[in-house]
């Protein structure tokens, strides 16, 4: 009997496995189809002109804000930088455009395991150490931001094109597909499977992008100067006639005069009202339920299925993951605390490709790190592993569009984390200005239980928003971005100088608070009695141990 239960259990075990694994391949599926429909969505919308609604991200400033504020509000960079994805290899962004995009979406992820530590509000030492543990990601993500992205600007205004992560990117790109000036010619087999499903909502009119794409043809003067007449190339024509063959059969050819068109070009007096009604106002959407709706509604429609489906299926995989997977996961992070570091990063690594979430990963460990379990300089290396483990995301993304620009724009994600990762790691002095940022936020944490809060509305909602609008202003005035660039520094240097010259920091923690939770720590370590180099003020438990 006992045996009969037993393989009943295994049996209903096998199912309940296989089911999830069922679930994770359908949600898959979704993600993948969603992403094309968002491309087609795209496509359909900056065809006609409402592309220019993402002209803000000229700004590398507005574009890294943007990033920001889209990943905080998605609460995934998984599906922020597939969006991104997705957003390039429909040639609404072009990959420099996307880059400061990227970096922000790095920014905006790590919101989410800095919410899930104020769970430990309840318990002021435990609230300490989660904070400093969740804040790790932020300053690390941060850090890079600040020193890249100048970086990348320096070297776009240079060489007149991009920058470092642009030019890197490129390159790998070109010696993985071959050539950099057109898409890959081979077909995406995950783009042939979802397309079914993608072109019952729509189906963008080839004929009519690539009619589009030659421009109104140009005027010329008639020498009698009664009129103008037009010259369409053989090309022009032959797109042209795809679209609308019976109209161009109707045009009026030139006459009275010499052809002074080019050879093989054709003369005409009325092309320009032909593209104006038959190209510029042909619809982009040829087939789908949605083509009856127009361009601009049926690609805004679709981008809000889109992004619906996108992230439903993004959530629903990363809960199947995370189920099927998280249990034997934390029993290896446990084993990780002992780990060297960059065993610990590739840990951290392998778990995020598994459940492709670079905040699942943080999230499950942050309270690791509040109950004392992880040491926060053992967070880092694990928290780095993740933020390359994420780029996976992406870059399925990007092959399921199958663009050359994608492709880039994908790897630049892949890059701005193993560079920031060289930078800040190796090097021990490098490596504590993070862990020291954090662990002093987690400090200030203790003693106020609203920090956690402030810093996210403040970094994550606020810095956002007002940098965004400062960068904004300057296309409407130079002047007035220029002053309030000037005011919000001010605001800044003063806030500086009150916290550090005039002894802000101590209003917040007095010194003598500061000195008892000094001694707390030194009694807590077992160092009481000890010789030994004093910490600075702000030290916690955390930053010692490092």
């Amino acid at each position: 009997m006992a045996e009969e239960t037993k393989e009943q259990s295994c049996a209903e075990f096998a199912l309940f496995v296989t089911l999830k694994i069922i679930g994770v391949l359908v949600a898959l599926y979704f993600f993948l189809a969603g992403l094309s429909l968002m491309g087609g969505s795209f496509g359909a919308l900056g065809g006609k002109g409402a592309g220019e609604l993402f002209t803000i991200t000229d700004n590398p400033i507005a574009g890294l804000m943007v990033g920001v504020l889209a990943t905080v509000l998605v609460q995934s960079s998984s599906t922020s930088t597939s969006i991104v994805v997705g957003l390039v290899g429909a040639d609404v962004l072009t990959p420099r455009q996307a880059i400061p995009i990227i970096m922000g979406a790095n920014i905006g992820t790590s919101v989410t395991n800095t919410i899930v530590s104020m769970a430990h509000a309840g318990d002021r030492l435990e609230l300490e150490r989660a904070f400093s543990g969740a804040t790790v990601h932020d300053m690390f993500n941060m850090l890079s931001v600040l020193t890249l992205l100048p970086l990348e600007i320096i070297t776009a205004a240079i060489s007149g094109e991009g920058g470092l992560l642009y030019w890197i990117s490129r390159g790998l790109t070109e010696a993985a597909v071959g050539g950099a000036e057109t898409d890959l010619t081979f077909p995406s087999p995950t783009k042939e499977i979802v397309s079914p499903l993608v072109k019952a909502f729509l189906s963008k009119d080839k004929n009519v992008v690539k009619a589009l794409s030659f421009g109104e043809p140009p005027a010329y003067t008639m020498p009698s100067g009664s009129g103008t007449y037009y010259c369409v190339s053989s090309a022009m024509s032959s797109a042209w006639k795809k679209v609308a063959e019976d109209a161009y059969e109707g045009l009026t050819s030139c006459s009275g005069f010499a052809n002074e068109c080019a050879d093989g070009s054709s003369c005409y007096t009325d092309a320009g009202d032909y593209y104006t009604n038959e190209i510029s106002g042909a619809r982009l959407i040829g087939k789908g339920f949605l083509k009856d709706a127009g361009d601009v509604a049926g690609g805004i429609i679709g981008l809000i299925i889109s992004l619906v489906v996108l992230c439903t299926a993004l959530y629903v995989l990363v809960r199947l993951l995370q189920s099927l997977v998280m249990g034997q996961a934390k029993k290896v992070i446990m084993k990780g605390t002992n780990m060297n570091d960059y065993l610990a990063m590739l840990l951290g690594l392998v778990i995020t490709i598994i459940v492709q979430s670079s905040s699942v990963t943080t999230s499950a460990l942050t309270p690791l790190v509040g109950i004392g379990v992880l040491p926060v300089h053992k967070m880092l290396p694990m928290t780095l592993g993740a933020n390359i483990g994420t780029t996976c995301t992406s870059i399925l993304a990007a092959f399921a569009v199958m663009k050359f620009n994608s492709i880039q724009i994908a790897f630049c994600h892949l890059l701005f984390n193993l560079i920031g990762i060289l930078i800040w790691f190796p090097v021990p002095v490098m490596r504590r200005v993070i862990v020291r940022a954090a662990c002093t936020l987690g400090f200030y944490a203790s003693y106020w239980r609203l920090v956690p809060l402030i810093y996210i509305l403040v970094m994550f909602v606020a810095v956002p928003g007002v940098s965004l609008g400062i960068s904004l202003l300057y296309s409407a005035s130079v002047a007035a971005g220029v002053v309030c660039t000037i005011l919000a520094l001010g605001v800044v240097g003063a806030f500086i100088y009150w916290w550090v010259r005039m002894g802000g920091c101590y209003k917040v923690v007095s010194q003598e608070e500061r000195e008892a939770r000094k001694a707390e720590i030194e009694e807590e370590m077992g160092v009481v009695g000890e010789k030994k180099a004093a910490p600075e003020a702000d030290a916690t438990p955390a930053e010692l141990s490092v």
